[in-house]
């Protein structure tokens, strides 16, 4: 009987075993040195689109990714695992559906042409079409618009048309073929035959004249592979705007102009615009006044030597702490207390009076308020931030006092007659009324009360 049990415990050992060995054979793991598609498959079956990998760690790769219209930071491990996710900005955004070559060929045709030809540029369709022996040329925007409409050339009856001229290469063992004279009586085109990129012209009835190599043909760009493409081009901050179809569309940085990039299906760097200029890297010096610029008060910088920087501020009552990259763009903030209240200018001012100063003079500054103040004959300027705290004061120059004639004689200008100046004030306990004349000599005392 011990026997038969000790079979039986051994055999469940063993199917636990391959389960467990099952299990993990199955379990989904990154190179981290290698193809960053592993990522990016990873990151869209999470619902991220447009990744772009930005570092890799020893157990970590750090991608930029759009979900709906938001873009995250996005870190996944080793074991293929989204470990966290932050918020950073808006994704640009972009027409789901662009306006297609074969749109405007039907269009046209509705429109009575034929012999409709249609090409992509950019996020244009440029198309040739003939009617009544007449060539016109047409450009659709991204919606469908015709945005231009000119006539071209003639459409002879031998004419032909980009699409026949492609069949016809086609037929004749080439691919990957591009169109670049279409305007009779010579037609010309690139296209690949073996490895090899060639120039082909043809005569008006489509037979091959010449054909000329002019390099290799390229294997068709991965576009998941577009951003190392364009690094390797000279451009940084690379963000691809659309990467679902040729040509795709990008923008990026280079010598401090931000550019629009159209990339053609092997990699051809087709048109580059310059639509901005790039923000450079900011001061971190200067992080406690860009904070300030964007309503934040009572800044401290917690981490100033590497990005992102770390920053403490308050944004009305809620003391906050602000991640912000290297060009001063904050991509996180997290509450984590409360920020006692600004005082106001006429709470200074009674301060002050209170205090026993007198020509009180508050004025707001950029990081608080700035007071100038007089005692006796002495000028101060004090500093306070935005919560009434002294932050430096220092004497700034002599506070002139007026003479008794001066005074008096300031009232005589005004209509007063007959004046004598009065000095009010304790002496024992005993409040006094001093009488002075016009050069300051005491000319009489009386008691008033008590003090």
């Amino acid at each position: 009987m011990s026997h038969s049990f000790a079979r039986l415990f051994l055999s469940l050992c063993l199917v636990i075993s391959t389960m467990t060995i099952s299990h993990q054979a199955s379990a989904q793991t990154i190179t981290l040195g290698g193809d960053d598609r592993q990522v990016i498959q990873i990151l869209r079956g999470a619902g991220y689109r447009n990744a772009v990998i930005k570092s890799r760690g020893l157990t970590i790769v750090r991608a930029e990714a759009c979900k709906g219209s938001d873009k995250y930071l996005v870190k996944v491990s080793i074991l293929g695992k989204i470990t966290s996710s932050n918020k950073i900005g808006k994704c640009p955004r972009t027409d789901q559906a662009r306006y297609s070559r074969a749109d405007a060929r039907q269009f046209l045709e509705r429109e009575g042409y034929d012999r409709v030809d249609a090409q992509r540029r950019g996020n244009s369709i440029v198309a040739t079409a003939c009617r009544n022996n007449r060539q016109y040329q047409f450009e659709f925007n991204r919606r469908g618009k015709v945005t231009d409409r000119k006539r071209s050339g003639s459409c002879g009856p031998d004419a032909l048309t980009a699409r026949q001229i492609t069949r016809i290469l086609e037929r004749n063992g080439y691919r990957r073929i591009e169109v670049i004279d279409d305007q009779p009586p010579r037609y010309a085109a690139e296209a690949c035959r073996n490895n090899d990129r060639v120039t082909i012209e043809l005569n008006r009835r489509g037979g091959i004249r010449s054909e000329n190599r002019i390099g290799r043909c390229r294997q068709q760009i991965n576009p998941a592979n577009l951003a190392q493409l364009l690094e390797d081009n000279g451009y940084s901050r690379i963000e691809i705007i659309d990467r679902r179809r040729p040509p795709y569309i990008a923008h990026g940085c280079k010598a401090g102009d931000k550019i629009e990039i159209t990339i053609g299906r092997f990699g051809r760097l087709r048109n580059e615009t310059r639509i901005d200029t790039c923000a450079r890297p900011i001061d971190p010096a200067n992080l406690g006044r860009l904070m300030r610029k964007e309503g934040y008060d009572q800044v401290k910088v917690l981490r100033g030597s590497r990005t992102p920087y770390l920053v403490e501020a308050c944004k009305g009552r809620n003391l906050v702490e602000l991640l912000v990259d290297r060009y001063g763009r904050i991509s996180k903030q997290e509450n984590v207390g409360t920020c006692a209240p600004p005082v106001t200018k006429q709470m200074l001012e009674d301060r002050f009076v209170k205090d026993g100063y007198l020509n009180v003079d508050v004025r707001q500054s950029n990081n608080g308020w700035t007071a100038n103040v007089c005692r006796d004959d002495v000028k101060t300027t004090i500093r306070i931030n935005s919560i009434g705290k002294i932050v430096s004061q220092r004497d700034s120059g002599n506070c002139v006092s007026s003479t008794v004639l001066e005074l008096l004689k300031t009232l005589e200008r005004r209509g007063a007659e007959s004046t004598t100046m009065f000095v009010e004030g304790c002496y024992r306990n005993t409040k006094y009324r001093w009488a002075y004349d016009r050069l300051g000599n005491r000319t009489g005392r009386r008691a008033i009360g008590g003090c």
